[in-house]
């Protein structure tokens, strides 16, 4: 587990403190070098398959998961409690991460995508600033696969895992907030992913992409909260993806592919799609 983690963010933060795991009577919680542990000695979570997909009985979940919060939470940490995301979205990635270390990249997908069913999209992940509110668990599901959904965007694993590496390193042992991640991923990505951080983060509703299908064309727009949303997804079919650049006004583009042959990358993005 620490291999996996040390593999794409860096040496474990802590080599002075060491690395404990302490027995106790709950399931476990995160605490800087000394991870508290009360998941029954057994695979799963509390010897339940906790994404419901065959893979997350394969390890122990509490230590994968709280252990992933040496990295977010108690090396980077978030300013403001609203900002949780950053201690529980990333941690929750980090799982997926550790899934596809070990077992591949159609296994971390899986893992990933199986997080789906457990978001509400009832409130914004971040919470009101300055209030010591509590985000909603949200932060935990949707964070990881809004994370998932920003490496679909990079569309460059090689950019990827240089762009995970560095943004740790260069905010490790700080106190930082949403903006701050914002600012890093926009300079180093060279693009302005400001307002999908904003649809994902500070709105509840999913970005929905809209397609309407009429004599060999299709057009397609982002039906968001943000005016200026747009992000590019992978559309046509499984074995012939094509990318589309899709904002807030209609497009078009001809396709040979009929209206239920037309699909889209959903395991690379969270999105919801309407075929109109």
């Amino acid at each position: 587990m620490i291999e996996a983690y040390q593999h794409y963010f860096g040496e474990y933060p802590f080599k002075q403190d060491g690395y404990k795991l302490v027995e106790v009577p709950y399931s476990g919680m995160e605490h800087q070098s000394a991870v508290t542990y009360g998941n029954h000695f057994a695979n799963g979570y509390l010897e339940r398959d906790w994404t419901g997909v065959g893979i997350s009985t394969r390890f122990d979940f509490i230590i994968i998961h709280e252990s992933g919060h040496e990295w977010f939470g108690n090396s980077v940490t978030a300013a403001d409690r609203s900002d949780m995301w950053i201690h529980e979205g990333w941690t929750t990635y980090l799982e997926c991460l550790y899934v596809e270390y070990m077992y591949g990249r159609a296994d971390g997908l899986k893992y990933t995508n199986a997080y789906k069913v457990k978001v509400r999209n009832q409130q914004p992940v971040i919470a009101p600033r300055g209030v010591n509110a509590t985000p909603p668990q949200d932060m935990y599901f949707k964070g990881a696969l809004f994370i998932n959904t920003l490496r679909s965007i990079v569309n460059d694993d090689k950019k990827w895992w240089a762009l995970l590496h560095d943004f740790y390193q260069h905010f490790k042992y700080q106190t930082i907030m949403t903006e701050d991640i914002m600012a890093y991923f926009n300079q180093r990505t060279r693009m302005n992913l400001t307002p999908i951080f904003d649809q994902y983060l500070r709105h509840t509703a999913l970005p929905a992409l809209e397609l309407k299908f009429d004599d060999g064309a299709v057009s397609y727009r982002w039906q968001a909260d943000e005016p200026r949303f747009a992000m590019p997804v992978q559309v046509g079919t499984k074995d012939r993806w094509q990318i589309i650049r899709p904002t807030t006004e209609w497009k078009s583009m001809k396709t040979g592919l009929k209206r239920e042959q037309f699909e889209v990358a959903t395991d690379l993005y969270y999105i919801e799609v309407r075929k109109l």
